[in-house]
């Protein structure tokens, strides 16, 4: 059997290479090759919403529009996790102005250096992308005021330490506000397809996503409060049989004596 580093670091190495063809290949809103499911129509985001960011910065990806439900205010700090090429960035960076600050980080060089041109083009001076591990942020504790991320933690080898870690980053009183993938169905039918996909098929984005009330389960677990669900729509690629894979939005609290 395979060590939990050993599956992490196959995990990441598929991510890495599926998600660096992308930022290498991939036009504005088209189909992607590791996540297409997710991916093959644009209504997560408003047409007003696409012609805010930098061109090249939606690369069709994503289970939702985290930002709609952020409630962002002038002068915020953002982290953004598995950022892309920018697209929930640059939105959240508009709506938080030049007094705030977002920070998107990405598992993938390629994805960074990508949304650094976009940036650039976009004169976007309050935006910084670097590479890092959604479960290591290189942030300190109580940096942020919001995290927000969008079909990246399903990829996560080890969620209840991505959680732990956007809770560490947030003030007291921080939120958060997640789309992901989730799936519904009978624990033993959602046992049997994890145990059925290898590492090359996490990049899916739904073999490693986990049971919808594990999933909640692991946000309170971190110490958050006042999880919600504020959207929900079927993923486009379904697993079959008795599973059902469901693309959510959360939202959360870090509570004020944390």
């Amino acid at each position: 059997m395979k060590s939990e580093t050993t599956n992490k670091q196959a995990i990441h190495a598929v991510i890495q290479a599926a998600y660096g063809a992308v930022a290498r290949t991939q036009g504005e809103g088209s189909p992607s090759a590791c996540c297409g499911a997710e991916v093959t129509r644009p209504t997560d985001y408003s047409l007003e919403e696409l012609a805010a960011v930098p061109k090249g910065a939606y690369l069709g990806e994503g289970s939702g529009a985290p930002v709609r439900y952020a409630e962002l205010q002038p002068g915020e700090v953002v982290v953004d996790l598995g950022a892309g090429a920018g697209m929930d960035s640059f939105l959240a960076a508009n709506r938080v102005g030049p007094a705030g600050r977002v920070y998107g980080y990405d598992l993938t060089p390629e994805m960074v250096e990508r949304a650094q041109r976009n940036a650039a083009a976009g004169n976007y001076a309050n935006v910084e992308f670097a590479t890092a591990e959604i479960e290591r942020l290189p942030l300190a504790s109580g940096a942020a005021d919001i995290a927000i991320s969008n079909c990246v933690i399903n990829l996560a080898p080890d969620k209840p330490a991505v959680f732990a870690e956007i809770f560490r980053v947030l003030r007291p009183g921080g939120r958060l506000s997640i789309a992901d993938i989730v799936l519904r169905g009978p624990a033993e039918a959602i046992r049997g397809l994890r145990q059925n996909a290898g590492e090359e098929s996490w990049c899916a984005c739904v073999a490693g996503a986990l049971a919808e009330e594990e999933y909640f389960a692991a946000v309170r677990g971190a110490g958050f409060s006042g999880v919600r669900l504020v959207a929900e729509r079927p993923a486009q690629l379904q697993p079959g049989g008795e599973v059902a894979a469901v693309a959510v939005t959360i939202t959360a609290c870090k509570p004020l004596d944390a």
